[in-house]
């Protein structure tokens, strides 16, 4: 959908009397608009519109209706957030939904979308300076000098002596002992654990949100039943919404968070209530200043840092993986 496409057929509703009162939205019942198609008008309340204006949708200056054989039409956006209600759009399922604002519990309604952060579950760091080889070989064709201190990503455990690892976009093998890397059979329960409910929720990622999602299928996730599905497919049973996921397991200081913990969050639309009503919405911490959510149409489930604005809002984290 291009926003300059995207329009309302008002001539399909239109009667004398204006457009009638029951679209039925996501929150609710559309507030009456009244239209004079001659020239082109249209009020919300007390407040009259003239397509004649144009729209901008903070990008480009659009038209404000257009006329199709003798049928007028104005854009979805246009009419919505006149109507104070806000739109996001699905590009993946080509959908364009409408949410009341105070319905829509969004921990990031104030900041602007943000762009996906580059993450991988392993990550290792060269104890020493070291090559890496075309093949798990000591033999083999040298790629790439590495100094020590050097991050690598881990994308294989080829055996206890050689692993496969991509730095800067270039793929090779190193000896394991040059790094500080843990073999997964090595590391404790609570972090196997947590291991595979993030390689889960990682399968998931651009899967769009919405609000209110059924716990029964996985097409579409808010928060709560995101993070209710992923430990719920590695044994972990969380209740339905972010707020009752919030009063179990055991309390964790902010300070000493680890991966596959729970970070509840308030959200701008509750920032001024008292105890749990304060929580709008639940992360997953992957390690490394990053979490796994969802939230808000038109960015789903997505990894972002845990930057000084999210950490603002954080109400309290919860260890569930013991």
């Amino acid at each position: 959908m291009k926003k300059s496409a995207s329009y309302i057929a008002l001539g399909l509703v239109v009667f004398v009397g204006g457009l009638g009162s029951g679209i039925s939205l996501a929150s609710g019942n559309i507030q009456q608009v009244t239209a004079d198609l001659s020239p082109f008008y249209w009020k919300a309340g007390d407040t009259r519109y003239s397509a004649q204006d144009g729209y901008n949708d903070g990008t480009e200056q659009l038209p404000g209706s257009m006329n199709y054989k003798g049928t007028t039409y104005i854009p979805i956006r246009l009419a919505a957030e006149t109507l104070g209600y806000e739109v996001g759009w699905d590009d993946s399922s080509k959908t364009a939904t409408f949410i009341d604002p105070a319905q829509s519990d969004d921990p990031g309604l104030d900041l602007p979308a943000p762009s996906q952060t580059d993450y991988a579950p392993n990550k290792a760091v060269l104890k020493t300076s070291s090559v890496m080889l075309e093949k798990a070989d000591k033999n083999a064709a040298v790629v790439q000098t590495m100094s020590a201190s050097t991050k690598v990503t881990v994308t294989a455990e080829v055996n206890r002596d050689w692993l496969a690892i991509t730095v800067n976009g270039r793929q090779g093998y190193i000896s394991a002992a040059a790094t500080d890397y843990r073999f997964k059979t090595d590391r404790p329960a609570w972090e196997q654990k947590a291991d595979a409910v993030i390689a889960t929720g990682l399968k998931y990622i651009g899967t769009p949100y919405q609000f209110g999602a059924s716990p029964k299928q996985t097409a579409t996730f808010d928060c709560s039943s995101f993070t209710r599905y992923v430990f719920g497919e590695n044994g972990v049973t969380l209740p339905r919404v972010s707020r009752e996921q919030s009063q179990i397991g055991q309390d964790v200081d902010i300070t000493k968070i680890r991966k596959g913990d729970l970070i509840f969050f308030t959200t701008p639309q509750r920032k001024n209530e008292t105890g749990l009503q304060r929580i709008g919405h639940v992360a997953i911490y992957l390690g490394d200043n990053k979490v796994l959510h969802t939230y808000r149409v038109g960015i789903g489930v997505i990894v972002t840092d845990l930057d000084d604005t999210w950490k603002g809002r954080i109400i309290s984290a919860k260890r569930v993986v013991n």
